[in-house]
């Protein structure tokens, strides 16, 4: 959630702390090798148009039937300007507003413990105009119902829906979120290894990556990973805390964003505590000086999704087991890779 405690004056080093950085410390680099043909593009070759059969690939590309992807045409036809760019470019404010809408109501954090499951269904909905076109205007096509519509309810409002995806997601990334056993306390939000699990994007999945700020290489590497992401139309989020400056309970990640563009000088970031898309600057991550508006007014980024390729299927379109969620713990295990 977003830090209404501002942070002033010099401390001592040990104010600095963060949970990442002793994280990083003993578990050692957790940055995943980068594949040498990079990732795959976002829409499907030759699609670079905004019209009806860019709309059509990309519901395709993100899973959804041809009988939805075809009906998905005709109606985004007959909504009305600002609803259509709403399904068309749901991380793309309309002129004149830094704010991000859904029909109506604005794209934000229905509490403290829902940043992360914000981030999650609007990352969905750039990638699955399918959701997006649901979000809007709460209706499904064809009788398709994208995956992250599991437990949610077809609510009349679009703040409702919105606050209902949350809530949906939310219990996905806690399931089996301690040890691979055990429920994530719905308390703390939603834990990194979870949200990778579940981030859904096309052509991609996701991996966690702690993120130490006083390795200042290492944190460039992240940024340029997530730079390359983003030029290839992928959005990357981003997990934010304070430090031992603030209290013990400010030094682990709090708060979480999306990166969804590059500017001149760094990135535009959809933050859910105020719906808002607002600038972030390369210099405020590398050099963190305080609260940043864009990280939810916290001061360090201390966790990554980096977007990789999809690990190999087998025959019948199951993952092959590869490495597991929370990088910190030597060891682990999963049954999805990237995750």
């Amino acid at each position: 959630t977003s830090s209404a405690v501002r942070q002033t004056g010099s401390m001592p080093s040990f104010g600095d702390l963060q949970l990442t950085s002793v994280l990083r410390g003993l578990r050692g680099p957790t940055l995943p090798p980068e594949p040498v043909d990079q990732l795959a593009p976002a829409l499907p070759a030759g699609v670079t148009d905004t019209g009806a059969i860019d709309l059509r690939a990309r519901a395709l590309s993100a899973g959804a039937p041809e009988q939805a992807a075809d009906a998905l045409v005709d109606a985004v036809g007959e909504l009305d300007a600002r609803e259509r760019a709403q399904v068309t470019d749901p991380l793309r404010p309309a002129p004149g507003t830094d704010v991000l809408r859904l029909g109506t109501a604005a794209a934000r954090e229905t509490d403290g413990t829902t940043c992360g499951s914000s981030v999650l269904a609007m990352l969905a909905a750039a990638g699955d105009p399918t959701l997006a076109y649901w979000l809007v205007t709460g209706r499904t096509l064809a009788g398709y119902r994208p995956p992250e519509l599991d437990g949610a309810g077809d609510a009349a409002g679009p703040a409702v829906r919105f606050g209902d995806l949350q809530e949906a997601l939310k219990g996905c990334t806690s399931a089996r979120a301690v040890l691979g056993l055990l429920r994530w306390p719905r308390a703390l939000g939603t834990p990194p290894w979870g949200a990778a699990r579940v981030a859904r994007f096309p052509g991609v999945t996701y991996r966690s990556v702690l993120v130490d700020d006083t390795r200042t290489g290492e944190v460039a590497v992240v940024l340029a990973r997530a730079g390359r992401a983003l030029d290839r139309g992928v959005p990357v989020p981003l997990y934010a805390g304070g430090d031992l400056a603030m209290g013990p309970a400010a030094a682990i990640p709090r708060h979480v964003v999306l990166l969804t563009g590059r500017t001149a000088d760094g990135f535009t970031v959809y933050e859910p505590s105020s719906g808002r898309l607002l600038p972030l600057a390369t210099d405020q991550v590398t050099s963190p000086g305080g609260p940043v508006p864009a990280l939810g007014g916290w001061s360090h980024v201390c966790w990554a999704l980096l977007p990789v390729r999809p690990a190999p299927t087998r025959g019948g379109g199951e993952r092959v087991a590869g490495p597991r969620w929370m990088d910190a713990v030597p060891g682990a295990r999963s049954t999805r890779e990237g995750s």
